[in-house]
């Protein structure tokens, strides 16, 4: 149902390589034509949120240490379903703030405890399974598996007292929103990149020295990250002579 994120390396280094990527993109500004207007200032803005989920990561640590692996899974694939629901009913109900904040918390996640994250979750759970909802989920590819495994997975996380004690007063950021931002960041450096090559083409040697400022050789990592198609980069306007 949700994409494969393209990010399969710590966000640290996007985070750190995408800084170089995009204040070599700041200076050079005859790059600026190939991009949309405000492309670079919400490719910044990005960038301090990832950032910021990864410093978040940090000092979360320590809080949910305590968990098993099999434990953090689960409640990762709990946020996962979650996430996915919130997508399919922003498809299925597009253009309706209002029912999609009230019945499936959409633009709502915080607070960040496990208790306050199944209650949120078990209220998107109702809203996929009211009659009046099911055929505009369905029509976006959900189906009843799915919601038997949200069915299951809320039942199996609320029924493990251990795993509920040991998660009090943990803060479990939503996996979902860290991919979202992390493969928009993503591609957003891959959008500059792909313009530098263009500006600069490799067959050129005389662009050695500009192209290394956009981290061809490092980013991304080698065998880390199934590359994707980039999205194709305007040509530079041209101005009538």
């Amino acid at each position: 149902m949700s994409k494969k994120t393209p990010v399969h390396f710590p966000l640290s280094i996007v985070v750190g390589e995408g800084k170089l990527i995009l204040d070599a993109a700041t200076a050079h500004p005859e790059l600026a034509p190939r991009f949309k207007p405000g492309f670079l200032t919400g490719a910044n803005l990005l960038l301090a949120t990832v950032k910021q989920q990864v410093t978040g990561q940090k000092q979360k640590r320590g809080n949910v240490g305590i968990l098993s692996q099999a434990q953090l899974d689960e409640i990762h694939d709990f946020q996962h379903l979650v996430h996915a629901a919130k997508e399919t009913a922003k498809l299925a109900f597009k253009g309706q703030d209002v029912l999609l904040s009230q019945e499936f918390y959409v633009g709502v996640n915080t607070p960040n405890d496990l208790q306050s994250q199944l209650a949120r979750g078990r209220t998107v759970l109702d809203s996929l399974q009211l009659a009046a909802n099911a055929d505009a989920i369905a029509g976006q590819g959900w189906t009843a598996d799915e919601t038997t495994a949200l069915t299951n997975i809320i039942a199996s996380i609320e029924g493990d007292k251990t795993l509920l004690e040991k998660a009090k007063g943990a803060s479990l950021g939503s996996t979902g929103e860290r991919n979202a931002s992390a493969d928009s960041l993503y591609a957003a450096l891959k959008t500059v990149q792909n313009a530098a090559n263009l500006q600069w083409p490799e067959s050129d040697p005389a662009n050695a020295e500009v192209r290394a400022e956009f981290r061809f050789a490092t980013f991304p990592p080698k065998h880390s990250v199934a590359d994707e198609p980039v999205p194709p980069v305007p040509p530079p306007v041209t101005t009538a002579k």
